[in-house]
């Protein structure tokens, strides 16, 4: 299953709310007609009361969907959490043993994420060309030429991590073939 986001709630909820408010529809027009209209011993009275045990039936499974959900959807965001944790922590040990100093390591993360030397430069209150030097240093470290060869490394160290049972086939490499 794909992930549950919130505004899905929100639209089970909405629908949730209009059930109820038809399930109270439902009760006074129920009562109404079994007190003032006499209906009470009538087909139309039964259907009435069937419809309302059905759509209150739908509540009740909606309301059991609902928290089941909500249940999924607290439990699939401390599991991301969980992963970004442990992704972070992986990658700062990559960092630490490339022996970057703590103002690498804040210009590294800034690179992964994809800021340009500007964005970095100005929420770091540097010049640009700060930012520019500290990356070639970290560059340097790394044992790489720029930019997008340092974020490949940083994914090829994750990726070197995932022990080979867990790895597609399409994710590990090719076998020689066969000669026969």
């Amino acid at each position: 299953m794909g992930m549950i986001t919130k505004g899905i709630l929100r639209n089970r909820m909405f629908a949730l709310a209009t059930i109820a408010g038809a399930i109270a529809f439902f009760v006074y027009d129920l009562v109404y007609d079994a007190l003032f209209e006499d209906a009470f011993p009538s087909y139309h009275f039964f259907i009435e009361l069937l419809v309302f045990i059905a759509v209150s039936a739908a509540l009740l499974i909606g309301i059991s969907d609902l928290v089941r959900l909500r249940s999924r959807l607290s439990r699939e965001e401390q599991r991301n959490d969980m992963f970004s944790r442990a992704l972070a922590q992986s990658i700062d040990l990559q960092m630490d043993e490339w022996k970057m100093t703590p103002s690498e390591k804040e210009v590294a993360w800034f690179i992964i994420k994809g800021y340009r030397f500007s964005e970095i430069a100005h929420a770091r209150g540097v010049k640009a060309t700060t930012s520019r030097l500290q990356a070639t240093s970290i560059y340097a470290k790394a044992g790489v030429s720029g930019r997008s060869e340092f974020v490949a490394e940083i994914i090829q160290a994750l990726m070197e991590s995932i022990p080979e049972d867990n790895r597609s086939k399409d994710m590990t490499s090719p076998t020689e073939p066969e000669l026969h």
